[in-house]
Protein backbone atom coordinates (compact mmCIF):
# COMPACT_ATOMS: atom_id res chain seq x y z
CA UNK A 1 0.00 0.00 0.00
CA UNK A 2 2.81 2.41 0.92
CA UNK A 3 4.59 1.72 -2.37
CA UNK A 4 1.37 2.55 -4.27
CA UNK A 5 1.09 5.86 -2.41
CA UNK A 6 4.69 6.73 -3.31
CA UNK A 7 4.05 5.90 -6.97
CA UNK A 8 0.89 8.04 -7.07
CA UNK A 9 2.70 11.01 -5.52
CA UNK A 10 5.53 10.69 -8.04
CA UNK A 11 3.07 10.66 -10.95
CA UNK A 12 1.25 13.73 -9.57
CA UNK A 13 4.54 15.63 -9.18
CA UNK A 14 5.56 14.81 -12.76
CA UNK A 15 2.18 15.87 -14.17
CA UNK A 16 2.24 19.18 -12.29
CA UNK A 17 5.77 19.93 -13.49
CA UNK A 18 4.99 19.14 -17.13
CA UNK A 19 1.75 21.12 -17.03
CA UNK A 20 3.57 24.12 -15.62
CA UNK A 21 6.20 24.03 -18.36
CA UNK A 22 3.57 23.77 -21.11
CA UNK A 23 1.26 26.45 -19.82
CA UNK A 24 4.06 28.86 -19.00
CA UNK A 25 4.81 29.08 -22.71
CA UNK A 26 1.24 29.78 -23.81
CA UNK A 27 -0.53 31.86 -21.14
CA UNK A 28 -0.42 35.56 -20.06
CA UNK A 29 2.05 36.81 -17.46
CA UNK A 30 -0.39 36.85 -14.52
CA UNK A 31 -1.28 33.22 -15.17
CA UNK A 32 2.34 32.14 -15.50
CA UNK A 33 3.12 33.70 -12.13
CA UNK A 34 0.42 31.55 -10.58
CA UNK A 35 1.88 28.58 -12.35
CA UNK A 36 5.30 29.31 -10.88
CA UNK A 37 3.71 29.11 -7.47
CA UNK A 38 2.17 25.81 -8.47
CA UNK A 39 5.56 24.54 -9.60
CA UNK A 40 6.96 25.45 -6.19
CA UNK A 41 4.27 23.30 -4.61
CA UNK A 42 5.22 20.49 -7.00
CA UNK A 43 8.87 20.74 -5.97
CA UNK A 44 7.91 20.56 -2.30
CA UNK A 45 5.71 17.57 -3.08
CA UNK A 46 8.63 15.92 -4.87
CA UNK A 47 10.77 16.39 -1.77
CA UNK A 48 8.04 14.85 0.37
CA UNK A 49 8.00 11.89 -2.02
CA UNK A 50 11.75 11.45 -1.55
CA UNK A 51 11.44 11.53 2.23
CA UNK A 52 8.55 9.08 2.17
CA UNK A 53 10.50 6.75 -0.10
CA UNK A 54 13.43 6.76 2.31
CA UNK A 55 11.10 5.87 5.18
CA UNK A 56 9.27 3.01 3.48
CA UNK A 57 12.18 1.66 1.39
CA UNK A 58 15.43 1.98 3.40
CA UNK A 59 17.06 -0.96 1.63
CA UNK A 60 19.13 -0.54 -1.52
CA UNK A 61 18.75 -3.41 -4.01
CA UNK A 62 22.10 -4.96 -4.81
CA UNK A 63 21.17 -7.78 -7.15
CA UNK A 64 21.33 -11.47 -6.30
CA UNK A 65 23.69 -13.30 -3.99
CA UNK A 66 26.38 -15.56 -5.46
CA UNK A 67 28.58 -18.45 -4.41
CA UNK A 68 32.13 -19.17 -5.54
CA UNK A 69 34.12 -22.17 -6.72
CA UNK A 70 37.80 -21.42 -6.12
CA UNK A 71 40.33 -23.34 -8.19
CA UNK A 72 43.74 -23.34 -6.49
CA UNK A 73 47.20 -23.78 -7.99
CA UNK A 74 47.26 -27.51 -7.15
CA UNK A 75 43.96 -27.97 -9.07
CA UNK A 76 41.94 -28.54 -5.90
CA UNK A 77 38.49 -26.91 -5.91
CA UNK A 78 36.66 -25.36 -2.97
CA UNK A 79 32.96 -24.61 -3.35
CA UNK A 80 31.78 -21.80 -1.09
CA UNK A 81 27.98 -21.80 -1.20
CA UNK A 82 27.59 -18.56 0.72
CA UNK A 83 24.19 -17.83 2.30
CA UNK A 84 22.16 -20.06 0.00
CA UNK A 85 18.89 -21.89 0.20
CA UNK A 86 18.02 -25.22 -1.37
CA UNK A 87 17.83 -25.42 -5.17
CA UNK A 88 18.56 -27.75 -8.07
CA UNK A 89 21.52 -25.49 -8.93
CA UNK A 90 23.47 -27.27 -6.20
CA UNK A 91 23.50 -30.48 -8.23
CA UNK A 92 24.56 -28.63 -11.38
CA UNK A 93 27.42 -27.01 -9.46
CA UNK A 94 28.48 -30.39 -8.12
CA UNK A 95 28.23 -32.16 -11.47
CA UNK A 96 30.08 -29.51 -13.46
CA UNK A 97 32.78 -28.27 -11.07
CA UNK A 98 33.20 -31.48 -9.04
CA UNK A 99 34.52 -29.66 -5.97
CA UNK A 100 36.82 -31.38 -3.49
CA UNK A 101 35.45 -29.36 -0.55
CA UNK A 102 32.03 -27.78 -0.04
CA UNK A 103 31.27 -25.08 2.57
CA UNK A 104 27.51 -25.08 3.27
CA UNK A 105 25.42 -22.91 5.61
CA UNK A 106 23.51 -24.76 8.34
CA UNK A 107 22.22 -21.95 10.59
CA UNK A 108 18.56 -21.94 9.46
CA UNK A 109 16.30 -18.81 9.53
CA UNK A 110 18.21 -17.05 6.72
CA UNK A 111 19.79 -20.04 4.95
CA UNK A 112 19.75 -23.84 4.99
CA UNK A 113 19.12 -25.69 8.23
CA UNK A 114 21.06 -28.88 9.13
CA UNK A 115 18.50 -31.18 7.49
CA UNK A 116 18.31 -29.34 4.18
CA UNK A 117 22.07 -28.64 4.28
CA UNK A 118 22.72 -32.39 4.45
CA UNK A 119 20.49 -32.92 1.41
CA UNK A 120 22.34 -30.06 -0.31
CA UNK A 121 25.60 -31.88 0.43
CA UNK A 122 24.20 -34.95 -1.31
CA UNK A 123 23.46 -32.81 -4.38
CA UNK A 124 26.88 -31.14 -4.49
CA UNK A 125 28.61 -34.40 -3.48
CA UNK A 126 32.14 -33.04 -2.87
CA UNK A 127 34.92 -35.59 -3.19
CA UNK A 128 36.77 -35.06 0.10
CA UNK A 129 35.17 -32.79 2.73
CA UNK A 130 31.86 -31.14 3.62
CA UNK A 131 32.21 -28.17 5.99
CA UNK A 132 29.34 -26.49 7.92
CA UNK A 133 29.24 -22.68 7.99
CA UNK A 134 27.10 -19.70 9.08
CA UNK A 135 26.04 -20.89 12.52
CA UNK A 136 26.75 -20.13 16.22
CA UNK A 137 26.97 -16.39 15.64
CA UNK A 138 23.69 -14.49 15.96
CA UNK A 139 21.34 -15.47 18.84
CA UNK A 140 18.67 -16.87 16.52
CA UNK A 141 21.14 -19.22 14.80
CA UNK A 142 20.95 -22.06 17.33
CA UNK A 143 21.65 -25.01 15.02
CA UNK A 144 24.81 -27.02 15.71
CA UNK A 145 27.32 -29.03 13.64
CA UNK A 146 26.31 -32.19 15.52
CA UNK A 147 22.80 -31.87 14.08
CA UNK A 148 24.30 -31.48 10.62
CA UNK A 149 26.60 -34.49 11.03
CA UNK A 150 23.67 -36.61 12.19
CA UNK A 151 21.71 -35.66 9.08
CA UNK A 152 24.70 -36.37 6.83
CA UNK A 153 24.70 -40.00 7.99
CA UNK A 154 21.41 -40.52 6.13
CA UNK A 155 23.21 -40.14 2.80
CA UNK A 156 25.86 -42.26 1.15
CA UNK A 157 28.38 -39.47 0.63
CA UNK A 158 31.92 -39.85 -0.58
CA UNK A 159 33.10 -36.85 1.47
CA UNK A 160 33.88 -36.69 5.17
CA UNK A 161 32.52 -33.96 7.46
CA UNK A 162 35.03 -31.41 8.72
CA UNK A 163 34.25 -28.85 11.42
CA UNK A 164 36.07 -25.78 12.74
CA UNK A 165 36.04 -23.64 15.85
CA UNK A 166 36.03 -19.87 15.24
CA UNK A 167 39.65 -18.76 14.87
CA UNK A 168 40.87 -22.32 14.19
CA UNK A 169 43.15 -23.06 11.23
CA UNK A 170 43.45 -26.45 9.54
CA UNK A 171 45.27 -27.57 6.43
CA UNK A 172 42.73 -28.88 3.95
CA UNK A 173 44.37 -30.72 1.04
CA UNK A 174 47.10 -28.16 0.18
CA UNK A 175 45.33 -25.03 1.44
CA UNK A 176 45.34 -23.48 4.91
CA UNK A 177 41.76 -22.80 6.01
CA UNK A 178 40.68 -20.65 8.95
CA UNK A 179 37.12 -20.00 10.08
CA UNK A 180 36.61 -16.35 11.07
CA UNK A 181 33.16 -17.01 12.49
CA UNK A 182 29.67 -16.82 10.95
CA UNK A 183 30.08 -17.21 7.16
CA UNK A 184 33.60 -15.77 6.92
CA UNK A 185 36.61 -17.83 5.88
CA UNK A 186 40.27 -17.18 5.17
CA UNK A 187 42.14 -19.39 2.70
CA UNK A 188 45.87 -19.45 2.06
CA UNK A 189 46.57 -21.26 -1.19
CA UNK A 190 49.47 -23.70 -1.74
CA UNK A 191 51.49 -20.82 -3.22
CA UNK A 192 50.58 -18.35 -0.47
CA UNK A 193 47.71 -16.37 -2.00
CA UNK A 194 45.42 -15.23 0.83
CA UNK A 195 41.70 -15.13 0.03
CA UNK A 196 39.05 -13.78 2.37
CA UNK A 197 35.42 -14.74 1.79
CA UNK A 198 32.98 -12.10 3.10
CA UNK A 199 34.90 -9.32 4.86
CA UNK A 200 32.55 -8.24 7.65
CA UNK A 201 33.98 -7.65 11.14
CA UNK A 202 31.79 -5.07 12.84
CA UNK A 203 28.61 -7.15 12.53
CA UNK A 204 30.20 -10.58 12.87
CA UNK A 205 29.68 -11.51 16.54
CA UNK A 206 32.12 -14.41 16.38
CA UNK A 207 34.98 -12.70 14.51
CA UNK A 208 38.18 -13.81 16.33
CA UNK A 209 39.41 -11.21 18.82
CA UNK A 210 43.02 -11.93 17.84
CA UNK A 211 42.31 -10.20 14.50
CA UNK A 212 40.24 -7.25 15.70
CA UNK A 213 42.85 -4.74 14.45
CA UNK A 214 42.98 -6.61 11.10
CA UNK A 215 46.71 -5.87 10.75
CA UNK A 216 47.39 -9.14 12.60
CA UNK A 217 46.24 -10.94 9.44
CA UNK A 218 49.44 -9.64 7.77
CA UNK A 219 48.17 -9.88 4.19
CA UNK A 220 44.96 -10.33 2.19
CA UNK A 221 45.26 -10.53 -1.61
CA UNK A 222 41.68 -11.18 -2.69
CA UNK A 223 38.28 -10.58 -1.08
CA UNK A 224 35.21 -12.44 -2.34
CA UNK A 225 31.82 -10.95 -1.38
CA UNK A 226 28.69 -13.08 -1.64
CA UNK A 227 25.91 -10.51 -1.01
CA UNK A 228 25.12 -7.06 0.34
CA UNK A 229 23.61 -7.74 3.75
CA UNK A 230 25.40 -6.23 6.74
CA UNK A 231 26.55 -9.64 8.05
CA UNK A 232 28.67 -10.04 4.90
CA UNK A 233 29.82 -6.51 4.09
CA UNK A 234 29.59 -2.92 5.33
CA UNK A 235 31.17 0.15 3.82
CA UNK A 236 33.08 0.99 7.00
CA UNK A 237 34.77 -2.42 7.22
CA UNK A 238 35.32 -2.64 3.48
CA UNK A 239 37.18 0.64 3.65
CA UNK A 240 39.40 -0.73 6.45
CA UNK A 241 40.30 -3.82 4.43
CA UNK A 242 41.11 -1.59 1.47
CA UNK A 243 43.27 0.81 3.48
CA UNK A 244 45.26 -1.90 5.22
CA UNK A 245 45.72 -4.54 2.50
CA UNK A 246 44.60 -2.99 -0.82
CA UNK A 247 43.26 -6.33 -2.11
CA UNK A 248 41.21 -7.04 -5.21
CA UNK A 249 37.51 -7.17 -4.30
CA UNK A 250 35.12 -9.36 -6.30
CA UNK A 251 31.38 -8.86 -5.76
CA UNK A 252 28.05 -9.71 -7.44
CA UNK A 253 27.41 -7.31 -10.31
CA UNK A 254 24.86 -4.84 -8.89
CA UNK A 255 26.56 -4.81 -5.50
CA UNK A 256 29.96 -4.34 -7.16
CA UNK A 257 28.74 -1.35 -9.21
CA UNK A 258 27.26 0.22 -6.07
CA UNK A 259 30.49 -0.35 -4.12
CA UNK A 260 32.57 1.17 -6.93
CA UNK A 261 30.56 4.38 -6.67
CA UNK A 262 30.95 4.47 -2.88
CA UNK A 263 34.61 3.42 -2.67
CA UNK A 264 36.25 4.40 -5.98
CA UNK A 265 39.78 4.20 -4.58
CA UNK A 266 39.77 0.39 -4.44
CA UNK A 267 39.95 -2.39 -7.04
CA UNK A 268 36.34 -3.59 -6.99
CA UNK A 269 35.37 -6.00 -9.76
CA UNK A 270 31.67 -6.53 -10.47
CA UNK A 271 30.87 -10.01 -11.77
CA UNK A 272 27.78 -12.06 -12.52
CA UNK A 273 26.75 -15.68 -12.14
CA UNK A 274 28.50 -17.87 -14.68
CA UNK A 275 31.66 -15.74 -14.78
CA UNK A 276 35.09 -17.36 -14.72
CA UNK A 277 37.75 -14.97 -13.47
CA UNK A 278 41.43 -15.75 -14.02
CA UNK A 279 44.51 -13.58 -14.58
CA UNK A 280 43.38 -12.59 -18.09
CA UNK A 281 39.98 -11.36 -16.88
CA UNK A 282 41.55 -9.52 -13.94
CA UNK A 283 43.74 -7.58 -16.36
CA UNK A 284 40.75 -6.79 -18.61
CA UNK A 285 38.74 -5.56 -15.63
CA UNK A 286 41.45 -3.21 -14.39
CA UNK A 287 42.95 -5.08 -11.44
CA UNK A 288 46.46 -4.05 -12.51
CA UNK A 289 49.36 -6.21 -13.65
CA UNK A 290 50.99 -6.59 -10.22
CA UNK A 291 47.78 -7.80 -8.57
CA UNK A 292 46.82 -10.01 -11.52
CA UNK A 293 50.27 -11.65 -11.46
CA UNK A 294 49.92 -12.27 -7.73
CA UNK A 295 46.64 -14.12 -8.37
CA UNK A 296 47.78 -15.79 -11.58
CA UNK A 297 47.43 -19.36 -10.31
CA UNK A 298 43.90 -18.86 -8.99
CA UNK A 299 40.62 -19.09 -10.90
CA UNK A 300 37.34 -17.85 -9.41
CA UNK A 301 34.07 -19.29 -10.74
CA UNK A 302 30.95 -17.29 -9.88
CA UNK A 303 27.97 -19.56 -9.24
CA UNK A 304 24.35 -19.10 -8.23
CA UNK A 305 23.06 -18.80 -4.67
CA UNK A 306 19.46 -18.62 -3.51
CA UNK A 307 19.46 -15.61 -1.19
CA UNK A 308 18.36 -11.98 -1.28
CA UNK A 309 20.90 -9.16 -1.39
CA UNK A 310 20.52 -5.55 -0.33
CA UNK A 311 22.55 -2.82 1.34
CA UNK A 312 20.83 -2.29 4.67
CA UNK A 313 21.00 0.77 6.95
CA UNK A 314 23.71 -0.98 9.00
CA UNK A 315 25.85 -1.34 5.88
CA UNK A 316 25.83 2.32 4.95
CA UNK A 317 27.80 4.39 7.52
CA UNK A 318 31.41 5.12 6.77
CA UNK A 319 33.97 6.52 9.25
Amino acid sequence: MQNKIVLILIVIAIILSLAGIYLARSLPKEVTENLKSLQGIARRLDREVQLLTERVAPYIYTGEAVGYVIEFEDESKFYFAGPTGLSSDLKLIGDYYQPDVAFLPIGNIYTLDPKTAAFAASLVNPTIYTVPSRYASFPELTETPSQFLEELEKYDLRSQPLTFEAGEEQKVIGTKVEWLGHGHWLFESPEGVRILVDPEVRYNPSFPKKYQQLTQLERVDLVLITQGHFDSVSLSDLRKWGQIFDPVFIAPYELGIWLKAKLPAYKIIAVNQGGRISKEELLKLGAGEEKANRLAGITINVVSARHSSSATPESLPTP
